[in-house]
């Protein structure tokens, strides 16, 4: 667990280095919490505050750990950049999330999620939000 933190905290610092914008990676407070419900990760462009589900640190998520990191990060960056005007998964923040190599998606199917279930409703809604 250590060494896959570890080397998503170097992602995150390349990131930011790609984006022009290392002091992030030094400024940036990550944490997990296991209260987010269906979203997989929220932030606050203002403080760099990032929460991501405590899901993700399932090993079979390791891919989807480093993506919705950057998914989020991707916001604080637009933010920073372009103000707080934008549209949340604009072209600003699309801009930074594939910068980063990442294809811009806001809402990933819920198969893609191990070890997250869905919820109990009706009607078609098989995706988990960012």
């Amino acid at each position: 667990m250590a060494r896959r933190l570890e080397k998503l905290h170097a992602d995150f610092g390349r990131w930011c280095m790609v984006w022009g914008l290392s002091r992030l990676a030094r400024e940036a407070d990550i944490q997990f919490a296991d209260d987010l419900g269906m979203a997989l990760g929220r932030c606050d462009p203002r403080s760099g505050r990032i929460v991501l589900n405590g899901v993700l640190l399932a090993p079979e998520n390791e891919t989807l750990l480093a993506e919705t990191l950057c998914h989020e990060a991707a916001h604080i960056v637009a933010h920073l950049r372009y103000g707080p005007r934008i549209a949340e998964h604009g072209p600003e923040w699309q801009e930074y999330m594939t910068k980063a190599g990442f294809q811009p998606r806001p809402v990933i199917p819920i198969g893609e999620v191990a070890g997250m279930a869905p919820r109990a409703e009706s009607g078609p809604r098989p995706r988990v939000r960012r």
